[in-house]
Protein backbone atom coordinates (compact mmCIF):
# COMPACT_ATOMS: atom_id res chain seq x y z
CA UNK A 1 0.00 0.00 0.00
CA UNK A 2 1.39 3.37 -0.94
CA UNK A 3 1.83 6.19 1.55
CA UNK A 4 -0.76 8.25 -0.31
CA UNK A 5 -3.35 5.45 -0.06
CA UNK A 6 -2.57 4.89 3.62
CA UNK A 7 -2.97 8.61 4.39
CA UNK A 8 -6.23 8.73 2.46
CA UNK A 9 -7.54 5.70 4.35
CA UNK A 10 -6.43 7.17 7.70
CA UNK A 11 -8.13 10.49 6.88
CA UNK A 12 -11.34 8.70 5.98
CA UNK A 13 -11.29 6.78 9.27
CA UNK A 14 -10.67 9.96 11.28
CA UNK A 15 -13.52 11.80 9.53
CA UNK A 16 -15.88 8.85 10.08
CA UNK A 17 -14.95 8.68 13.77
CA UNK A 18 -15.39 12.44 14.20
CA UNK A 19 -18.82 12.35 12.57
CA UNK A 20 -19.92 9.42 14.69
CA UNK A 21 -18.73 11.01 17.93
CA UNK A 22 -20.42 14.30 16.98
CA UNK A 23 -23.82 12.67 16.53
CA UNK A 24 -26.20 14.10 19.06
CA UNK A 25 -27.61 11.61 21.50
CA UNK A 26 -31.34 11.69 22.14
CA UNK A 27 -32.44 12.76 25.61
CA UNK A 28 -36.08 12.19 26.59
CA UNK A 29 -37.70 14.05 29.48
CA UNK A 30 -40.09 11.56 31.03
CA UNK A 31 -43.03 12.51 33.24
CA UNK A 32 -43.87 9.37 35.20
CA UNK A 33 -47.54 10.44 35.28
CA UNK A 34 -47.74 10.53 31.46
CA UNK A 35 -50.26 8.00 30.12
CA UNK A 36 -47.80 7.22 27.33
CA UNK A 37 -45.58 5.56 29.93
CA UNK A 38 -46.54 1.89 30.07
CA UNK A 39 -44.45 1.11 33.13
CA UNK A 40 -41.29 2.10 34.92
CA UNK A 41 -39.07 0.93 37.72
CA UNK A 42 -36.37 2.82 39.61
CA UNK A 43 -34.35 0.91 42.19
CA UNK A 44 -33.97 2.48 45.63
CA UNK A 45 -30.32 3.37 44.94
CA UNK A 46 -31.27 4.56 41.39
CA UNK A 47 -28.54 2.46 39.71
CA UNK A 48 -31.08 0.17 38.07
CA UNK A 49 -34.06 1.53 36.17
CA UNK A 50 -36.29 0.75 33.23
CA UNK A 51 -38.90 2.74 31.36
CA UNK A 52 -41.41 1.47 28.77
CA UNK A 53 -43.19 3.92 26.49
CA UNK A 54 -46.34 2.80 24.68
CA UNK A 55 -46.28 2.89 20.91
CA UNK A 56 -49.11 5.30 20.18
CA UNK A 57 -51.25 2.86 18.18
CA UNK A 58 -51.24 0.47 21.15
CA UNK A 59 -51.75 2.84 24.06
CA UNK A 60 -55.18 1.46 24.92
CA UNK A 61 -55.91 -2.07 26.08
CA UNK A 62 -58.58 -2.33 23.39
CA UNK A 63 -56.05 -1.61 20.62
CA UNK A 64 -53.56 -4.11 22.07
CA UNK A 65 -56.24 -6.81 22.36
CA UNK A 66 -57.31 -6.17 18.76
CA UNK A 67 -53.70 -6.47 17.54
CA UNK A 68 -53.21 -9.72 19.45
CA UNK A 69 -56.44 -11.19 18.07
CA UNK A 70 -55.38 -10.26 14.53
CA UNK A 71 -51.95 -11.75 15.16
CA UNK A 72 -53.36 -15.09 16.33
CA UNK A 73 -55.88 -15.13 13.48
CA UNK A 74 -53.07 -14.58 10.96
CA UNK A 75 -50.90 -17.13 12.75
CA UNK A 76 -53.46 -19.82 12.03
CA UNK A 77 -54.02 -18.69 8.42
CA UNK A 78 -50.39 -18.12 7.44
CA UNK A 79 -46.86 -17.92 8.76
CA UNK A 80 -46.85 -14.80 10.97
CA UNK A 81 -43.71 -12.75 11.58
CA UNK A 82 -44.18 -12.42 15.33
CA UNK A 83 -46.02 -10.61 18.07
CA UNK A 84 -46.76 -6.92 17.62
CA UNK A 85 -44.49 -4.57 19.52
CA UNK A 86 -46.52 -2.51 21.99
CA UNK A 87 -43.81 -0.42 23.61
CA UNK A 88 -40.22 0.81 23.46
CA UNK A 89 -38.16 -0.05 26.51
CA UNK A 90 -35.12 1.67 27.98
CA UNK A 91 -33.02 0.14 30.72
CA UNK A 92 -29.90 0.70 32.80
CA UNK A 93 -28.23 -1.67 35.27
CA UNK A 94 -25.69 -0.80 37.97
CA UNK A 95 -24.88 2.70 36.72
CA UNK A 96 -25.65 5.76 38.84
CA UNK A 97 -27.59 8.49 37.05
CA UNK A 98 -26.21 11.99 36.69
CA UNK A 99 -27.82 14.42 39.15
CA UNK A 100 -28.93 17.72 37.64
CA UNK A 101 -30.05 20.88 39.43
CA UNK A 102 -31.84 22.22 36.36
CA UNK A 103 -32.43 21.48 32.70
CA UNK A 104 -30.67 24.66 31.55
CA UNK A 105 -28.42 23.89 28.58
CA UNK A 106 -29.84 20.35 28.32
CA UNK A 107 -31.20 19.58 24.86
CA UNK A 108 -34.12 17.20 25.39
CA UNK A 109 -37.39 16.12 23.83
CA UNK A 110 -40.69 15.14 25.42
CA UNK A 111 -42.33 11.74 25.08
CA UNK A 112 -44.79 13.34 22.64
CA UNK A 113 -41.91 14.55 20.46
CA UNK A 114 -40.23 11.15 20.73
CA UNK A 115 -43.39 9.51 19.42
CA UNK A 116 -43.80 12.10 16.65
CA UNK A 117 -40.20 11.41 15.61
CA UNK A 118 -41.09 7.74 14.91
CA UNK A 119 -39.48 6.48 18.13
CA UNK A 120 -35.96 7.27 16.93
CA UNK A 121 -33.36 6.18 19.47
CA UNK A 122 -29.61 6.51 19.75
CA UNK A 123 -27.10 4.37 21.55
CA UNK A 124 -27.24 5.40 24.30
CA UNK A 125 -30.53 7.24 24.75
CA UNK A 126 -30.72 9.42 27.85
CA UNK A 127 -33.79 9.51 30.10
CA UNK A 128 -34.41 12.44 32.45
CA UNK A 129 -36.81 12.19 35.38
CA UNK A 130 -37.81 15.02 37.72
CA UNK A 131 -37.60 14.30 41.44
CA UNK A 132 -40.02 15.60 44.07
CA UNK A 133 -37.39 18.07 45.31
CA UNK A 134 -37.23 19.74 41.88
CA UNK A 135 -33.89 18.21 40.87
CA UNK A 136 -33.43 15.71 38.06
CA UNK A 137 -31.84 12.35 37.40
CA UNK A 138 -30.38 11.59 33.97
CA UNK A 139 -29.73 7.96 33.05
CA UNK A 140 -27.67 6.69 30.13
CA UNK A 141 -29.93 3.88 28.92
CA UNK A 142 -29.92 1.14 26.35
CA UNK A 143 -32.92 0.34 24.20
CA UNK A 144 -34.71 -2.90 24.87
CA UNK A 145 -35.80 -4.42 21.56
Amino acid sequence: MSVKTALLLLSFCCISFAQKSNQQKITIFLDINDKALKEYYIDKDTTTAFFNIHIIEYQTKKSRDKAMNEHYKNLIEENSAGLPRFSIGFYVFDIKPEKLKSLDCIDYITVKQFRENNYKTTSPTYIIHKLKDGKYLKWETNTLN
